[in-house]
């Protein structure tokens, strides 16, 4: 775990370099805001992209390392055909390369559910949408306005970004699907080295952006009030928030103290921003190698004269410093997209969620996952074989606080219950019998423990244990560890100490 949480915190430098996309100001005549902003008024539209990784492993990595580099180096995917429709409808389909393998797939998602499936699946999968926010306890949300919102919160923030050093525009003739096209391309090039300034110059320019800051507070304002009505928050909780006495329905004074509030906020980070930059690279100095000129950013943006991309490519480079934590030098990322049939007739392709899986009512075990698809099926070969999904690690100490091993003759006992369910299977009592079922999760297998028989069924042979199945004082049935742990096909080792360790492929 402290490993995973290592190599997460390289992810943070690189998400920040995905932000800053391209500058606010024109390039040669040409207005690079309405570039960004084109496609907000987009309703429908037909689209392709291409995704692939490439990672660079450091020297002298472990054999584990690099597998896993592989891994990474063999992923990519192919949205062929993304469909969005006037009504908020997507639809897509495309293929997923992993290993040696490419496996097929499409997904939709509409205001009732989203749904997938793949080559190899038995049946689609969906999770429901609608009165999804009735079941989390909350009202009155409003897509329509989120969407709103969101293009408020866009248009303030592509208005105040800075220009890169590296930002030119050239009218080019490109092909975007099948056809040729008189376009403006705005090529844009950033370096690591760059992006600790381009953050300043943006929180300086949101600073001074007060009708700007003040639209987006009201229209967010104006999305939130609804809501807050609608789900009772009352006085204390806008207390707790900063406002003070002011009433909720007090538009402009809710408004004016969140915008002072924020912009108060952004001054204060301003002021100590060199200095806490120059903490963050003397407490972190691997970051001077992320945000170094050897990590670039180019983008190539192709618009059309009504201001929408039709076709973008970008490559990322991002330079890794040598690390136990990740073993890579560099990773890199290339995406390529076109558009086509902007605001045209889009009709997405539905996927019936007749006999479709609803995976928001349970968690699926490994064993319901791998009969969702056809066995010997690329998904159900990779889900096994290369992403072990099936494997389970329990390990039982002497003195254990959970399952309360008890040693007798030998052989040691487990609550039946406890470490069943641990290995994923069903079990269930058979009241007229005084039986326990258990049922594998994975392969299917059958056992059946009687209280007080020393004889179990495992796929209904007989096998005799040391002992009858007994019941302890918390009414917990406890069977032999070993029998039970193998029978659910586990291997079963106990070292020195007394401590066992059970494992499943």
């Amino acid at each position: 775990m402290k490993k995973m949480k290592a190599r997460t915190k390289w992810l943070l430098p690189i998400l920040a370099v995905l932000l800053i996309l391209a500058g606010c100001q024109s390039v040669a005549g040409f207005d690079v805001n309405k570039a960004l902003l084109g496609d907000l008024d987009v309703k429908s539209s037909e689209s392709s992209t291409t995704l692939s990784l490439k990672a660079v492993p450091a020297a002298g990595i472990s054999a584990e390392d690099k597998e896993m580099v592989d891994l990474i180096n063999s992923f990519s995917l192919n949205l062929s055909s993304m469909k969005l429709q006037d009504n908020g409808n997507v639809s897509a389909a495309g293929v997923v390369g992993y290993k040696q393998l490419s496996i097929p797939f499409t997904f939709f998602m509409d205001k009732e559910a989203v749904v997938f499936t793949a080559e190899g699946a038995k049946q689609p999968f969906y999770y429901p949408i609608e009165g999804y926010e009735e079941s989390m306890g909350i009202q009155g949300l409003d897509q329509n306005k989120a969407r709103e919102i969101s293009k408020l919160l866009t248009s303030f923030v592509v208005k105040n970004l800075p220009n890169p050093g590296a930002i030119s525009v050239a009218a080019v003739n490109e092909s975007v699907y099948g056809e040729q096209l008189n376009l403006t391309k705005l090529h844009t090039e950033i370096t690591g080295d760059e992006m600790p300034a381009l953050v300043k110059s943006f929180l300086k320019s949101i600073s001074k952006d007060t009708e700007g800051f003040t639209n987006f507070i009201s229209g967010l304002y104006d999305y939130l009030y609804p809501l807050l009505e609608a789900n009772g928050v009352g006085a204390d909780e806008l207390s707790d928030l900063g406002l003070g006495e002011i009433p909720l329905e007090n538009k402009e004074g809710v408004v004016t103290v969140a915008h002072d509030a924020a912009k108060l906020a952004v001054d204060a980070l301003l002021l100590v921003y060199d200095k806490q930059l120059d903490n963050l690279y003397a407490s972190t100095p691997e970051l001077k190698t992320i945000l170094s000129k050897e990590t670039k950013l180019n983008i190539d943006m192709f618009v059309d004269s009504g201001f929408h991309v039709r076709k973008q490519n970008i490559n990322l480079f991002v330079a890794l410093p040598a690390s136990e934590d990740l073993p890579l030098q560099s990773i890199s990322l290339k995406m390529d997209t076109q558009t086509w049939n902007v605001n045209g007739a889009v009709t997405a392709n539905p996927i019936s969620t007749n006999g479709a899986l609803d995976v928001s009512s349970a968690e699926l075990t490994p064993g319901q996952t791998l009969r969702s698809f056809e066995p010997g099926s690329d998904v159900y070969n990779m889900l096994k074989n290369d992403m072990n999904i099936t494997a389970k690690s329990l390990m039982i100490a002497p003195d254990d606080d959970y399952y309360y091993p008890i040693v007798e003759g030998g052989t040691t006992y487990v609550p039946l219950r406890y470490l069943a369910e641990d290995m994923d299977a069903v079990v269930e009592w058979d009241g007229a019998n005084r039986a326990i079922n258990v049922t594998d999760d994975v392969y299917g297998d059958k056992l059946v423990f009687k209280i007080g028989s020393d004889k179990v069924l495992i796929n209904g042979k007989t096998v005799k244990l040391a002992q009858p199945v007994f019941v302890d004082e918390y009414g917990d049935a406890y069977v032999p560890l070993r029998l039970l742990a193998e029978a659910l096909h586990a291997k079963v080792e106990k070292d020195e100490d007394g401590y066992i360790y059970i494992d499943r492929p």
